[in-house]
């Protein structure tokens, strides 16, 4: 306002300029407004919904949303709650400074609730492409592609959301530690809804880590919920660190390997071996699976013994 009353003391010629500096400002103006609508246009629309069983949104935050079918008012406000907080310890934890890793447009979680698990089995096969003989799914899609959307299905239980825990670690991970989408990941799963190519890749996988950094900050956040399946203490020597390292979905997934195991590797790592999991975390968040897998294999059995005498 102030540069518009210096302009009326100046002569016409003057104006003229200034109508033509206006002008570009105006330009200027336009394609700031043209380059936030590509930005917008970049991002689902969260108040969007097409899915005529999970009737109900909620927002918990400008990162998470819930669509749902029947989940109370404090119902609601206990699942924001709970994500929220591990979103806090998670970005603590690694330092993220809400930096994601490149080409990742993730900028929301959309956690999909069904009323009860019969809903979930009649219903998410149908909405979403997965199987529903477990206990819900995380599906990052394609964090490159503007408009992606990255969905967590799962239903009512116990009071709760089942797995809620567990799964929102998912998303902040592969947003801020793991670079590209699920079928860039080590592991062996092929099942849809991604159906990620064959033949699998070699050991190690990165499977001990995705499940278990999962585990390992819910533990943290929310420890009344429970690991995954029990983790026997007693039975803790079964495995050497370095065999769970090979964890994957289907090959050496015996047991409670993926979820109890790959929680005590990941602890172990974390509380144990911080640098090294530093040094890991720079190959991941550019996926670099060759650089990882060179890595861990130079750890060889190094842990083994420190491991098997941990009590962590």
């Amino acid at each position: 306002d102030d540069d518009d009353d210096d302009d009326d003391d100046d002569d016409d010629d003057d104006d003229d300029d200034d109508d033509d500096d206006d002008d570009d400002d105006d330009d200027d103006d336009d394609d700031d407004d043209d380059d936030d609508d590509d930005d917008d246009d970049n991002e689902p629309d969260p108040d969007e919904n097409d899915n005529p069983v999970l009737t109900e949104i909620h927002h918990c935050s400008d990162t998470v949303t819930i669509r749902h079918q029947a989940l109370s008012a404090s119902q609601l406000e206990a699942a924001c709650a709970l994500m929220l907080a591990e979103e806090d310890v998670f970005h603590e934890l690694f330092g993220t400074l809400n930096a994601p890793v490149a080409d990742d447009l993730n900028v929301r979680l959309r956690a999909n609730v069904y009323a009860d698990r019969g809903q979930y089995q009649q219903w998410a096969t149908e909405h979403f492409n997965i199987p529903t003989n477990n206990g819900g799914m995380y599906l990052e899609g394609l964090p490159a592609v503007p408009g992606n959307q990255a969905e967590f299905i799962t239903y009512q239980e116990g009071g709760g959301v089942k797995n809620l825990a567990h799964e929102y670690i998912h998303y902040v991970d592969g947003r801020f530690n793991m670079w590209g989408d699920f079928c860039d990941m080590l592991h062996d799963d092929h099942s849809p809804p991604e159906e990620c190519p064959q033949p699998d890749p070699d050991y190690p996988h990165q499977v001990w880590w995705v499940e278990g950094l999962a585990e390992y900050v819910r533990a943290r956040v929310a420890p009344d919920f429970g690991l995954q399946g029990p983790v026997a203490f007693d039975d803790r020597g079964n495995y050497p660190i370095s065999e769970l390292f090979n964890n994957s979905y289907h090959a050496n997934a015996e047991g409670n390997r993926t979820y109890g195991g790959g929680y005590r590797a990941v602890r172990f790592m974390i509380e144990q071996h911080w640098p090294e999991v530093e040094e890991m975390l720079e190959f991941m968040r550019v996926g670099d699976n060759e650089g990882y897998q060179e890595l861990v294999r130079s750890w060889g059995t190094s842990f083994d013994d420190e491991f098997r005498g941990w009590r962590g």
